[in-house]
């Protein structure tokens, strides 16, 4: 058992050529703490500097890919060393052996080889069906990119202890109505309205809240009133026979999947991420603030993400990682 300040926490190892640091804390040992309640504006703050886009690479000039391309949203969950871990929906990376970006609130996409390995997004659940119908299992991945750069890292909440009623955030990065290359993060407010236990069969869903969220926004994470991660969003209000959980509470309600489902499957996955304790620093929400407008803006999405296989596999290591808004790959 090794300790991490107060809290006493179990190590994972887990093999392969990408090693996630994994430190999962017993919940028991969780010392009682006065309310930590933000402004929604200081959760915005943290959002928004933990809050990423994951796409697949464009190539010059492909239009046509383009006018299929779905980006989607996730969360910095973790780090261990120059790695860092973060969490998204299954159905934002199912298609498999491709070159991701994962784009981070500085303006930097950081490459994700899929073609040369498949240790760099590790699935929580699989698809099923000829189009994903269903999901056995939860509709998680774990995605790791790599870069020296310091990013905050989402503070991990503790999911079963959120009262029905209580506010809840989320965070995420939408597609726009139109063919317009901007794109703008938006925060969501809301409240929560059922806890589903046990969780859905199809892709593990088991929060219910009454946040409007849009196409892009899935893998995004939702927050707690304290601004610690309590879930991750997966799928809007429900669509004809699409709905998760319950399809009359579905109606009015968005749905996501708990954290401690994703810690309970890490654990018997024997992975191990050192999650950030409780609370938030406060530098992040100064940072936050400070830097809202530059990092939810997006001018042209389409240039960010436009990059060529040959980089990743023929650059020099390191040397095209990652890509500051249009920046050249010398």
């Amino acid at each position: 058992m090794l300790l991490f300040g107060r809290f006493p926490t179990y190590l994972f190892a887990t093999t392969g050529a990408v090693a996630i640091a994994l430190a999962v804390r017993m919940n028991l040992a969780l010392p009682l703490v006065a309310s930590r309640s933000l402004a929604p504006e200081q959760v915005n703050a943290i959002a928004s500097q933990t809050t990423v886009i994951i796409a697949q690479g464009l190539q010059e000039g492909d239009i046509e890919a383009r006018q299929e391309w779905n980006p989607g949203s996730g969360v910095i969950v973790a780090r261990d060393g120059n790695t860092y871990s973060v969490l998204t929906a299954l159905h934002v990376v199912r298609t498999r052996e491709v070159v991701y970006g994962v784009r981070t609130s500085d303006g930097k996409v950081h490459q994700v080889d899929d073609v040369e390995t498949q240790s760099n997004i590790i699935p929580l659940g699989e698809e099923l069906g000829e189009f994903g119908e269903t999901i056995q299992g939860l509709d998680l991945a774990i995605v790791t990119f790599n870069s020296s750069q310091d990013y905050p890292i989402a503070v991990m909440g503790e999911s079963p202890h959120i009262d029905r009623g209580a506010p809840v955030y989320i965070s995420g990065w939408p597609n726009p109505e139109d063919e317009s290359a901007r794109r703008v993060r938006e925060f969501r407010e809301g409240n929560l309205t059922d806890i589903a236990n046990p969780p859905s069969d199809d892709g593990g869903y088991s929060l219910l809240y009454t946040n409007e969220t849009k196409r892009g926004m899935s893998g995004g994470p939702v927050f707690n009133q304290e601004g610690e991660l309590v879930g991750i969003h997966g799928r809007g209000r429900a669509q004809e026979d699409r709905y998760c959980v319950d399809p009359e509470l579905s109606q009015n309600n968005s749905c996501g999947i708990q954290t401690l489902h994703f810690i309970d499957r890490v654990q018997r996955e024997q992975l191990a991420l050192s999650f950030a304790e409780p609370p938030v620093d406060p530098e992040v929400i100064a940072h936050g603030m400070t830097n809202m407008e530059q990092a939810d803006t997006i001018e042209d999405i389409y240039k960010d993400f436009t990059f060529l296989r040959s980089l990743l596999r023929d650059g020099p290591s390191g040397g095209c990682s990652s890509l500051l808004l249009g920046e050249p790959c010398n």
